[in-house]
């Protein structure tokens, strides 16, 4: 199940790794993680699904800037192994929290 190996990848970085919701009492930096799509492909001639793709929001906080570009290049280096199909990244600050952020964006298509 790719949640699984994407959880087992995000856990060989530097960080605590939460599912859904960084939690109120979090040690930074932390990784949280979500699937934000996840849909089959099907032919209209028959039933069967040809492929299924799975989209996963994974999102590093830390309280510098520097360390949170790292541990995004960390993560993605840890999920490419996974053989996913694209990534992308965006620079955020959550200032409320005053806490940098890095949105990374995976989509994988298994057949």
């Amino acid at each position: 199940m790719i949640e699984k190996d994407l959880y087992i990848a995000l856990k060989n970085v530097t960080a605590n790794v939460y599912p859904m919701f960084l939690p109120d009492d979090a040690v930074y930096p932390t990784i949280t993680y979500q699937v934000i799509f996840d849909g089959a492909n099907q032919s209209f001639n028959n039933a069967a699904v040809t492929s299924r793709n799975v989209r996963f929001q994974v999102d590093v906080f830390s309280k510098s800037y520097s360390e949170a570009k790292t541990l995004k290049d960390e993560v993605i280096a840890q999920v490419v192994g996974l053989k996913g199909g694209e990534i992308s990244a965006q620079d955020l600050y959550e200032d409320r929290l005053q806490l940098h952020r890095q949105l990374i964006d995976f989509k994988f298509k298994r057949s």
